[in-house]
């Protein structure tokens, strides 16, 4: 189905922030995660825990590298929400 003017387009994505073996900063981002707004954790902890457990289960396995350097700690995740509007038809 083609958008029509004026029609708003929604998604969430989250960025999880790991350092490497270097101590650069790597993000990976996913759309359209599991999140507390839509239902799908009864509460912030429940989403935190799930989220501190993918990232420690990426870091343990080592599913990601840096330029071959393995992920060595998760620092961050942050969830952004992004709206769009068609202009032209």
């Amino acid at each position: 189905m083609a958008n029509v003017l004026g029609d708003v387009t929604s998604y969430k994505r989250v960025t999880l922030t790991f350092k490497d073996a270097t101590d650069k900063t790597v993000n990976l981002s996913l759309d359209n995660p599991k999140n507390i707004t839509d239902g799908d954790y009864i509460d912030l902890a429940a989403q935190d825990a799930a989220i501190d457990g993918v990232m420690a289960g990426i870091v343990a396995k080592n599913i990601f590298t840096n330029n071959g350097e393995d992920l060595t700690v998760a620092e961050n995740a942050r969830e952004v929400v992004y709206s769009s509007t068609d202009v032209k038809d």
